[in-house]
């Protein structure tokens, strides 16, 4: 020993990636709580929590086995860290947690963390992982980087915000069209007829086509990542959306009866009038703007980018300000031609519907 000279000490840690604090202060934003639980020791997980800045809290294996459930339960919400695991600890927290009413993501890549990525609601191998592990994932990180796991999330919303902003302008519109109709047939507006089926068909099959396509091809919302994650027990379609598609669907029709009603002329269900090419000018514009408001909830309409968004819309205005002012289209819509003030008129009522929808968020 007397022989021996101490040269140095060497110390081993495997870094963070750069990318992985800012993932985690992204899913903080979004609502998602992140822990780590490792067979690692307390302290070195702990030090990589602090880096990560996880959140209070440290536990070891032996401390949380003797934990009951009920008080497991009532200690997570307090701790971030779990050290010195095994295997069947990590079960037991997605176990207690689900229970909790909580959805579990689970991240694993040995053998012995299938069991608690086929329990957890989402189950994550990791592409440098076990093949027993990525067969009881539901998903497989091939790059191992937590930070696209959190951009998964950012898709994967996306992507239900686009679902929920078509079937929120497809049912305010449809409810809409059969208020029109069943109020005009009601009082026994223009003998029930409120828009021809010329009218119809072009106001579905070209004018609303295209404000589906802005939807769809929407930019991501900027503030996506700042809401709190869905409940995934509330329907897209339940009371409280029913109860504002139909207000909604009714102020658009009895916006679009207005110039049926008071409008310049007597209405006609075989010739041309203003009366009813303004009622149609209200439903195709209303419609327009309605997918503007619509595009995202609760974040308002005038958060961008809004290209190609508006692209695709300028394009269903378009089509219908060719359908009341083009001869050839005339003929068939039985349309005619309208003044600046009539235009103004349509403008105007067309903007109710969306400014209530606006107003609603």
């Amino acid at each position: 020993v007397d022989e021996l000279t101490f040269v140095s000490l060497v110390g081993i840690i495997d870094p963070l990636r750069p990318s992985a604090k800012k993932a985690v202060e992204v899913a903080h934003r979004a609502g998602i709580e992140v822990r780590m639980i490792t067979g690692d020791h307390a302290i070195t997980a702990k030090a990589i929590a602090d880096d990560l800045e996880l959140g209070p809290g440290v536990t070891t294996g032996p401390a949380f086995e003797q934990m009951s459930d009920e008080e497991l339960t009532e200690a997570v919400p307090n701790l971030h860290v779990f050290g010195r695991v095994a295997p069947r600890d990590k079960l037991r927290l997605v176990d207690v947690m689900q229970r909790g009413g909580q959805v579990v993501a689970m991240t694993g890549d040995a053998v012995n963390d299938a069991a608690a990525l086929k329990k957890a609601d989402i189950g994550v191998a990791m592409g440098s992982g076990s093949e027993v592990t990525k067969q009881a994932a539901r998903m497989i990180l091939t790059d191992d980087k937590f930070s696209t796991l959190v951009h998964a999330v950012e898709l994967g919303r996306d992507i239900y915000t686009k679902i929920t902003s078509y079937i929120r302008y497809q049912m305010t519109g449809l409810f809409g069209v059969l208020l029109l109709m069943l109020i005009a047939t009601a009082f026994n507006v223009n003998s029930g007829v409120a828009l021809t089926p010329g009218m119809l068909l072009y106001l579905s099959l070209l004018v609303a086509v295209f404000a589906v396509l802005a939807i769809m091809t929407d930019a991501a919302d900027p503030e996506l990542m700042d809401q709190p994650p869905r409940d995934p027990a509330i329907a897209i379609f339940n009371k409280s959306t029913g109860i504002r598609w139909m207000l909604i669907g009714l102020v658009t029709a009895v916006a679009a009866l207005v110039p049926l009603v008071w409008g310049p002329d007597e209405p006609s269900t075989d010739a041309p009038s203003i009366a009813m090419t303004m009622t149609f000018g209200v439903a195709a514009f209303g419609g327009t703007f309605m997918a503007v408001v619509q595009r995202r909830d609760p974040t308002p309409f005038w958060v961008g980018p809004f290209w190609p968004y508006l692209g695709w819309l300028s394009i269903g205005a378009v089509l219908t300000w060719l359908a009341i002012e083009l001869p050839v289209l005339q003929r068939w819509l039985l349309t005619t031609t309208l003044t600046g003030s009539q235009w103004l008129g349509v403008v105007g009522l067309s903007l109710a519907a969306p400014a209530l929808a606006e107003l609603d968020k």
